[in-house]
């Protein structure tokens, strides 16, 4: 029994009782997305079951830069949901048991995970149920009532070290906090995302999604050099060019760590497939502007 379940149920019922064996949240909305549209339609889910109308095509015209942009972060979801009324936290290191008790709790959890084993395509699928043996999601692609047991479930978002989003009404706030206990904190939650990366990467060392997430860590906590050491363990280990769509912490690392070059070089790469994104042409300009300074 951890304590954050502790915390949950002692804040929020009164007193210390098993979670119910199967939730099903309702008024939960769901409709095939259009292309690169989890982000719209998963705004479109939330602010559906909070009791506020929008179509996707709506939550795609303000989220997206560009008509067929295929990245929305979760930073860009929250501010979305926020123009609403939502506040929304993004945390890492996400667990099962979390997810049911989120869950039971009436809180609806988006997870940024892989679309399936194999693909490289990030996703957005929202939980909203759970029974004996699998979770219950709503997925823009593959359906409203998608099951995936908790080993599906945790090898998928393994791929995003455990990101989640949880939107809430502002009144809703004290259950929030009492749910993810510690990790309510932005820093604690970092430090938890640390201390799980390095649990991962002893237990998987092949495991580039698993440094990354250390080295994402290390980076948010102050250390950008050792960080930067951590990415290139990931990126030689196997990174593909499309998580640098939706990843960009490598890029931070190197330029605070004044490894400009190789901010120039991958951004380069990146941006040979994806010549629309923001944040690439972002870092390439920061890195740009760096090595034509005198002395860099």
């Amino acid at each position: 029994m951890t304590l954050r379940w502790l915390l949950a149920l002692c804040s929020i019922w009164g007193v210390a009782e098993a979670l119910p064996a199967s939730v099903t949240l309702k008024n939960i909305r769901h409709e095939p997305q259009s292309l690169n549209n989890c982000a719209p339609v998963t705004a479109m889910t939330l602010l559906g079951y909070y009791g506020a109308s929008v179509t996707q095509a709506q939550a795609a015209a303000v989220m997206k830069d560009y008509p067929g942009d295929p990245q929305v972060t979760s930073v860009e979801l929250a501010n979305y949901l926020g123009r609403a009324g939502l506040r929304s936290v993004i945390r890492y290191a996400g667990d099962a048991e979390l997810l049911r008790t989120l869950v039971a709790n009436g809180f609806p959890v988006v997870l940024q995970q892989r679309l399936q084993q194999g693909s490289n395509v990030a996703h957005f699928r929202t939980v909203y149920g759970y029974s004996a043996g699998y979770f219950l999601t709503s997925d823009p692609l593959l359906g409203p009532s998608l099951r995936l047991t908790p080993a599906q479930l945790m090898s998928l978002w393994a791929y995003y070290n455990g990101e989640y989003l949880v939107a809430y009404p502002p009144a809703k706030e004290a259950q929030v906090q009492a749910i993810l206990g510690r990790d309510f904190s932005t820093a604690a939650n970092w430090q938890h995302l640390r201390t799980h990366g390095e649990q991962d990467v002893k237990a998987r060392p092949g495991d580039p999604y698993a440094w990354w997430g250390l080295a994402k860590a290390t980076l948010r906590l102050g250390n950008p050099r050792l960080a930067s050491e951590y990415f290139e363990r990931a990126i030689n280990l196997g990174v593909p060019t499309m998580y640098y769509l939706y990843r960009q912490e490598a890029f931070e690392a190197w330029t605070q760590a004044g490894k400009h070059s190789r901010t120039l070089s991958v951004t380069q790469r990146a941006l040979q497939t994806f010549p629309r994104s923001k944040e690439l042409q972002h870092f390439r300009t920061l890195a740009s502007r760096s090595l034509e300074k005198p002395g860099s």
